[in-house]
């Protein structure tokens, strides 16, 4: 008999829209490269320079934090709370790749590393902090930690001595210095760390080489994690030879927040997760959490899991958690694949819960390959009543590989590949989901070490024929990763990505022809920044909007704005003639929006004659 399964219902819960606009709102820029932590920092002409000021500095509701476009900074960031009205926004401003926060120092120089024995040697320096990974030659290879100094065997075996020297010990054929040309070491700490701060927006940043999680929060709520790359995180000692370290944890009582349109890649344990033990100090609630629009993949130990093991379960639960809209690829694999002495892989992972669960949604998803796309264990509590999965794709080639696994006190159940129809009809889970090929467009995993700053780099879109184009449902995800709209009315389709439809024919007047210059303008998201945004409509004339572009425009530019559900409200032509130079190097261009548009969350949808892209833009009176 299969287990009963709760009626499927969607329930939508309407984000709190977060006004960041009052006439005391302060943006402070930060660059490593120019600026200085004695200057105003208010004006991008003289930022500050270190997380150290940024950290030590109270903001209020409304602030925003911004750090140069291609810099990087090592350290800690410690965000601080906004409001329910205003969020404090931790983010980019210029032209160029996201900024990056690094966990990790530059160990590259052969004078720090001393002979202590054939083909081993010592750091000159010691560090309080334990050592969870190398990073060799901008992550074409990666050290494989130790417990033992006698265990340095082979290149790249590394042993941080926690209780003695703390030092790190590398076995390598010749200094470390010269063998590799660049080495990171990774620090076991949080690269940001929200502690019951809340009401904060962390956009547009890439956070790389921590060895604990990349983004924690512990006991905060109403935290937005937007358009982040995240990647090679993980590998601190825990307990004796026991590691961790994840993407994004929200630990004990989370609710309203967010993960979206991020990249999360060869991570040591979960790309996004939930959870809570003892530790938390008794009643833990977690709900109303969104994991949506994201791309995951090469994570050991999965690409989610939720779990709650308080000491206290009166009043303890967790309800309303929403993983949708993703894709996930090769759970198991990545760096750490070959370190874990107990590698996972799972999609979908959840620990032994025993704190009431109810409306976990997992559903318009791809899973592709892993060691096991589902492990649940049953052993305290049924995790399957509170959990709802259904129209997800999942697939992989590999014959070795494990469906889905569930723990109960009599024992382990396993579906083995091929036996999807079974898993269905016994847990009466995932009843319209399949198991086909995604048909993603780079089928394979991508190498370790990928470059996301460039746009072309990944591509897991959907291939025109795929058969999880128009397979899901409608939720939350409006949008798509690249805010491309998903349809107001009729099926979803799954994944990260909506298959794009005819931009130019969404949006062109039937009449308007395309000319192109000899320089094609490509358009790219992340070079497009529109200014004030929210703006503020005057109820009785016209507001400008000024659109800033990091390069030179070339050729027209269809504009329109549409709401969420594709509803136009205003069109214009903006000609490379109206486009000034700023004394930042940006192109600047400013139009009037109609005072009659409503307050709402709009999109501004623009197309040149060879790309397109989508803007959002917040509206208020």
């Amino acid at each position: 008999m299969g287990i009963p399964r709760l009626k499927w219902q969607i329930v939508f819960f309407i984000p709190l829209l977060l006004n960041t606009v009052k006439s005391t709102a302060t943006n402070y820029y930060v660059s490593i490269a120019s600026g200085a932590d004695n200057a105003i920092g208010t004006n991008p002409a003289q930022p500050w320079q270190n997380l150290s000021k940024v950290n030590a500095t109270t903001f209020q509701p409304g602030d925003s934090v911004l750090f140069s476009a291609g810099e990087i900074w090592r350290g800690q960031l410690l965000p601080q709370s906004g409001s329910n009205k205003q969020q404090v926004t931790y983010g980019k401003y210029g032209q160029g790749p996201k900024p990056q926060i690094w966990g990790s120092i530059d160990v590259s120089d052969s004078a720090f590393w001393v002979n202590a024995g054939p083909n081993i040697w010592q750091s000159n320096q010691s560090s309080a902090i334990d050592i969870g990974n190398l990073i060799f030659n901008n992550e074409s290879t990666y050290g494989f930690k130790k417990w033992t100094l006698a265990s340095l065997i082979q290149q790249g075996h590394f042993y941080y001595d926690q209780n003695n020297t703390q030092k790190v010990y590398l076995y390598s054929v010749g200094n470390p210095g010269k063998y590799y040309t660049h080495i990171e070491a990774a620090l076991s700490k949080f690269l940001v760390y929200c502690v019951a701060d809340s009401f904060i927006s962390i956009q547009h940043l890439q956070l790389k080489y921590g060895a604990a999680d990349a983004i924690e929060v512990r006991n905060a709520h109403h935290i937005t994690i937007s358009d982040c790359n995240i990647s090679f995180i993980g590998g601190a000692q825990l307990n004796p030879q026991q590691r961790y370290g994840g993407g994004v944890q929200f630990w004990a009582n989370s609710h309203d927040n967010t993960v979206e349109r991020c990249q999360i890649h060869d991570i040591y344990d979960d790309a996004v997760t939930n959870q809570g033990n003892s530790s938390a100090g008794g009643t833990v609630q977690q709900y109303n959490l969104f994991y949506q629009n994201n791309l995951i993949y090469n994570c050991s130990e999965s690409s989610f899991c939720y779990y709650i093991q308080p000491a206290t379960l009166q009043g303890s639960y967790m309800k309303n958690i929403y993983f949708q809209n993703n894709t996930c690829v090769n759970a198991g694999g990545g760096w750490a694949a070959s370190q874990r002495p107990d590698l996972k892989g799972f999609q979908i992972y959840c620990s032994s819960n025993t704190a009431p669960l109810d409306s976990v949604f997992i559903r318009d998803n791809i899973f592709y390959r892993s060691r096991a796309v589902v492990f649940f264990d049953n052993t305290s509590i049924n995790l399957l009543s509170g959990t709802q999965m259904d129209y997800n794709n999942w697939f992989t080639d590999n014959a070795q590989d494990t469906l889905a696994a569930f723990l109960t006190k009599n024992g382990l159940s396993i579906f083995p590949y091929g036996q999807f129809a079974s898993y269905q009809s016994s847990t009466s889970q995932d009843v319209h989901s399949f198991f086909a090929d995604p048909l993603l467009i780079q089928p394979t995993p991508p190498p370790t070490g990928l470059n996301l700053n460039s746009s072309d780099t990944l591509n897991l879109q959907l291939q025109p024929k795929s058969p999880c184009i128009n397979a899901g449902i409608p939720t939350q995800a409006t949008t798509d990763l690249q805010l491309q709209p998903r349809p107001s009315k009729g099926p979803y389709d799954l994944g990260a990505y909506q298959h794009p439809f005819n931009f130019q024919t969404a949006i062109a007047p039937a009449n308007t022809s395309f000319p192109q210059s000899p320089i094609a303008t490509i358009l790219h998201e992340d070079q497009i920044q529109l200014f004030p945004n929210p703006i503020f409509l005057n109820p009785t004339i016209s507001t400008n909007l000024t659109i800033q572009f990091s390069e030179s425009i070339n050729d027209p530019i269809l504009l329109q704005l549409t709401d969420l559900s594709g509803n136009v409200f205003w069109t214009s032509q903006l000609n490379p003639s109206q486009i000034q130079l700023d004394s930042l190097g940006n192109f600047d261009c400013t139009l009037s929006l109609p005072a009659e548009i409503k307050s709402g969350v709009y999109l501004l949808l623009l197309q040149s004659p060879t790309s397109k892209v989508a803007k959002k833009l917040l509206v208020q009176h």
